[in-house]
This record gives structure tokens, sequence and C-alpha cells, in this order.
């Protein structure tokens, strides 16, 4: 464990105090008994029966099993604060987040937004929500270059698709329709005659919310959870440029996907200023602990 939380195991064992009953009685028990007491060079945070619990232990328990309670804010906040500086454009950009959110609970609430959104804000150990919104900026910062580091662990890829929908998706066959199976067609044509994959997602795909842009989803990886299971499993078998064959998803029709990406170098060239953020806002939020967990070592 790193000297990071090694030295900070003080103040994070009085916020778990506060917050956990269990955790205040194992301190006020102990506190007048182990103060200075180290084991292997570790601060003994408390000890039952001779038996001696280090901040490291204690850290890794505490952090591992409730990393996203409230009683760690402020063992994360140390972590964001140490590594990344509160520029300008974070505070405007939090400003501005801010001044959204707001409005939008003035619209929802109104005069009672105030207490709405504290009671909302209460989970998150803040009561600022600007404050609240720089500290994420911070953490989607860290969680972002994690991701980049873990890129080929994480399967990272930039992918887009064509879906054709189950004419009755009440009742879906367990093969295409004579419909469907002519509508399929239409795009297997097209692409074996060579035509770019964007320009038969945008005049074929049947989901609306892509075809614009040319069947684009974004970036995803292997722990995105809101794709369906079968267009994932599809998605993250792909190499960079190739074309699947159609994908039946029992939830949809059928998808034909193309990995635009599968590499840093090819990702950065096609999927904007910083895909790795773009990444960890959408389609991976499981990363943010392992990142900070992994920042906090990198501190020591």
């Amino acid at each position: 464990m790193s000297k990071f939380l090694k030295k900070n195991w003080f103040v994070m064992l009085v916020v778990a105090v506060f917050l956990a009953i269990s955790v205040y009685y194992i301190y006020d028990t102990n506190k007048g008994k182990l103060k200075g007491k180290q084991t292997n060079g570790e601060d003994v945070v408390y000890s039952i029966d001779d038996n001696d619990t280090t901040a490291s232990e204690f850290y890794e328990t505490l952090f591992r099993t409730n990393g996203s309670s409230a009683e760690l804010t402020l063992f994360k906040r140390a972590i964001a604060d140490a590594s990344i500086s509160t520029t300008n454009e974070i505070k405007d950009a939090a400003a501005k987040q801010a001044e959204s959110i707001i409005a939008n609970y003035k619209n929802s609430y109104g005069n009672n937004y105030e207490a709405k959104l504290l009671s909302d804000m209460s989970s998150t150990g803040y009561t600022d929500l600007e404050e609240y919104l720089i500290q994420q900026q911070k953490v989607n910062q860290l969680t972002a270059e994690y991701a980049k580091q873990h890129f080929d662990e994480l399967k990272i890829r930039q992918v887009s698709y064509i879906l054709i929908k189950f004419t009755d998706r009440n009742n879906p066959t367990a093969e295409p329709t004579a419909d469907e199976a002519a509508r399929m067609k239409a795009v297997d044509d097209e692409l074996a005659a060579g035509d770019d994959f964007a320009t038969v997602a945008s005049k074929h795909s049947e989901d609306t919310s892509t075809s614009v842009n040319g069947g684009v989803l974004g970036v995803i990886d292997k722990n995105t959870s809101t794709l369906d299971a079968a267009f994932l499993e599809a998605s993250l078998a792909l190499n960079e440029g190739e074309v699947s064959k159609w994908v039946r998803s029992s939830n949809f029709g059928y998808f034909r996907i193309i990995a635009n990406a599968t590499t840093q170098a090819k990702l950065e060239e096609v999927a904007g200023d910083n895909p790795y953020l773009t990444l960890v806002q959408n389609y991976d939020t499981t990363l943010s602990n392992q990142a900070l967990w992994a920042k906090a070592e990198e501190l020591g």
C-alpha cells in the first residue's frame, strides 16, 4: 500500500467514524492504546484480541468494499486534488453544468428545487454543486488516463452499426422473415459492391439516433453494460476495419457492426480529442474506483 494511504489513514478513519458505527466503535475502543503503534513500519489503525490491522489493510477493505460510498468522498477528493489542478477551464465547465442542472431542477420542482437538489446530493458527500462537479471532472480525467494506460486489457474500440429491426418486435421469429431478409439483402449488396459502411448505414440503418452520423455508436470497451449482450460480444471480437456478419439481438433485430478503431493510434485519429474521456463518461462507468486506487498507489 502506498505512502499516500498510510499518511492519510487518520483522516479517512475520522470520516468513516462519522458514517459507520462499527468503525467508530473499533476506533473508540483502541484510540488511546494505539497512538503511534506500528507493525512492520505501518501505522496500526485498530487491534482486536492482539490482532493488529494496519493502514494498508484498513484501506484495502474499506475502498474495495465501499468504494462508491459517501464515507470515501474525502479520500477520493484528496487523490483527485493531488493529481489534477483546478484550472479555470475546469471551474468554467463546472459553473456551466451547475447552471444547467439548477435550471432543470427549477423547471421540475419550482420553489422546492433547492431542497430537492440538496437531498439528491446528500449521497455524494457534497453540499456545493459546483464543487462536486469540479471533483467529478477531475475523477473523469484520472479515469480516462487509466483507461488509456489499459487500452489492450479493456479492449477499447470505436464501433458503428447498421440495424434492421424486427418486422414485429412483439413476436420476433428465430429466422429472418421475408421482409427482414429483403432489407438485410439491400445492405449486404451495397457493402459487397464496396460502398462505404457509413454511407450504407446512413441509407439503411433503422436506428435514427446513429444513422444520421453514419452509424457511429461511440467508444466502448469490455465493461460496457448498456449494450445488448450479443452486440457487445460481436463488437469485441472484431479486428480493426472488420465488418461482422449479421448479429441477431432478441431485443432489437439484426446488426452488422464495423470496428472503426481497435488500436490507440486509429482511435485517437477517428474519435475526437479525448476518446477515453468519452468512454468513461458514456459507456464504462465502472473504472473510477480502479483508477483512483492505482493513482493513490502511484502518489506514494
